[in-house]
């Protein structure tokens, strides 16, 4: 099967399953806020970012094992892929009880977190349950890696939306019949170690080789890369980590646990939104990998041209269609109770835009396996999100925290990224791709004020079908300013010619 072919069955299946799982989520999180206060779903993103914090201890772990697979798969070495999952084994089970030991031993320090502690019962049983699921994947789920190295992220995805609406089924029964959260965690808590077990069954089935007692190891050459990558994915992972993961915590420790709750609703529909665009680059990390494996980076920069322009167009369009859609979409969700002012949208949404026109350069990267060049870029993002967002967060609330994280994205991965992929990947000038950046957003600035414009013209007093005719305004209105703007361009006709291919291989 062709890097295509595995490419749009991964779309697909992930697709599909995606939407689905962000169907049954919508539905959960209104019966969520039905039956439960504003401050458990609060609580829900404060130990999450709680437990996003503890996985620093996978210091990268993964990703260099995934990347360490691409030329094994594509070549079909079986010793080495054995030798490489039995230190991956290895190293989980360690990391797993790390992550367990770490999180019990944090129990009696969570009140530092928060401004006001919640009247909430049973708050540290809620913890323990985040903690054991955290805990319990790093045991059970590692080997999935192999089937999305192998470029069948597809199979991956049919199990874990699969269980996911599982999940949101019967959590929405269980607030229905119960109102009780412990009851709701439990069953995280149960989905999430069936889900494991059952991928790691399918797994074995399609690679029995990995059940087989071997003595398989590495030579001192391949544990050398591993360990480079995973002391420059280090880098990483803790910078990430302390970009991505302390929001939440800096939200209730500095603002409220409410605000905190209310950020949860609009970075679920933001996920909604960029989980389905993102999902292209997952799909289609692993056959770059596997490109690169057989034909060093041959061609490389052409596909980067090609994603970086479906990036810009996609992200452009979505980041349009959140800034103008989101409070609408959660005043008929949710209730006008539930939303932010429209300062702090724009500050969400331009964190969605520099996040998504990131992922080309960050695709090539991983699956070039650059991970030493820029890793010290993660500990300076880092450091600076957490001084502007805690800065402003005491002055400025919600939408200082936010700035945060545009400044330290603005300062550092915005061009450091970049350059790595450009430099040591393509051994091209950086200037094109700066050039091209400015070229895109120019044009989806144009696409905003053209939406705006014909927006500020609907005066219908029904609110469905003020929303109704608002979306479709939406969905056309930067659609067509993208295709005058875009349509003469030779990378437009090849995009086109892609699709169209796609389109023949998903018939």
């Amino acid at each position: 099967m062709s890097r295509l072919d595995n490419s749009v069955r991964n779309i697909k299946a992930g697709t599909l399953g995606l939407i689905l799982s962000y169907i049954s989520g919508f539905i959960a999180r209104k019966v969520f806020v039905m039956f439960l206060s504003l401050e458990y779903l609060g609580l829900s993103g404060l130990f999450s970012n709680v437990l996003t914090m503890l996985s620093l201890a996978e210091l990268g772990f993964g990703a260099a094992i995934s990347y360490s697979l691409y030329k094994p798969l594509a070549f079909g070495e079986t010793y080495t892929i054995q030798a490489l999952m039995k230190l991956y084994r290895k190293a989980y089970r360690i990391i797993g009880a790390l992550v367990l030991f770490l999180g019990f031993a944090f129990t009696p320090f969570l009140h530092l977190l928060m401004k006001e502690v919640p009247d909430i019962p049973h708050l540290y049983s809620i913890y323990w349950l985040f903690v054991i699921n955290s805990g319990s994947s790093y045991f059970l789920g590692y080997k999935r890696t192999v089937i999305i190295a192998d470029q069948k992220s597809y199979i991956n995805s049919l199990y874990m939306y699969g269980f996911q609406i599982l999940k949101h089924a019967l959590q929405i029964l269980v607030l229905v019949l119960t109102h009780n959260y412990i009851l709701f965690l439990m069953v995280l808590l149960a989905c999430t170690i069936s889900e494991n077990l059952a991928i790691t069954k399918r797994v074995n089935a399609l690679y029995p080789y990995l059940k087989e007692k071997t003595d398989a190891s590495l030579t001192r050459d391949e544990k050398g890369k591993i360990r480079r990558n995973i002391f420059a994915l280090t880098f990483h992972k803790v910078g990430g980590v302390l970009v991505n993961g302390t929001d939440n915590i800096i939200l209730v420790r500095f603002v409220n646990l409410a605000s905190a709750g209310l950020y949860a609703n609009y970075i679920l529909l933001q996920g909604s939104v960029g989980g389905i665009v993102g999902l292209i680059y997952s799909s289609i990390t692993a056959s770059i990998g596997n490109l690169s494996a057989e034909r060093g980076t041959e061609g490389s920069k052409a596909l980067f041209d090609e994603l970086n322009f479906i990036s810009a167009w996609v992200y452009g369009f979505t980041a349009l269609c959140l800034y103008f859609l989101c409070n609408p979409f959660i005043s008929l969700w949710l209730g006008r109770a539930y939303l932010f002012p429209k300062s702090v949208v724009f500050v969400i949404v331009l964190n969605y835009y520099l996040t998504g026109m990131r992922r080309p350069v960050l695709a090539f990267k991983d699956s070039l396996g650059l991970f030493w060049y820029d890793r010290h870029k993660s500990l300076l993002q880092a450091g600076i999100n957490l001084v502007v967002s805690i800065v402003l967060a005491k002055k400025y609330g919600v939408i200082g925290v936010l700035i945060g994280s545009s400044a330290s994205t603005l300062a550092t991965c915005f061009w450091i990224e970049p350059y790595v992929v450009f430099r040591f990947g393509f051994d091209k000038p950086l200037a094109q791709y700066f050039f091209q950046y400015l070229g895109y957003t120019a044009v989806t600035l144009l696409a905003g004020w053209a939406t705006f414009a014909c927006l500020s013209l609907i005066t219908l007093s029904n609110t469905i079908l003020r929303f109704t005719v608002s979306f479709l305004a939406v969905i056309v209105i930067p659609n067509l300013v993208y295709l005058l703007c875009f349509h003469r361009l030779s990378l437009f006709k090849e995009v086109v010619a892609i699709f169209r291919r796609i389109a023949k291989k998903a018939r």
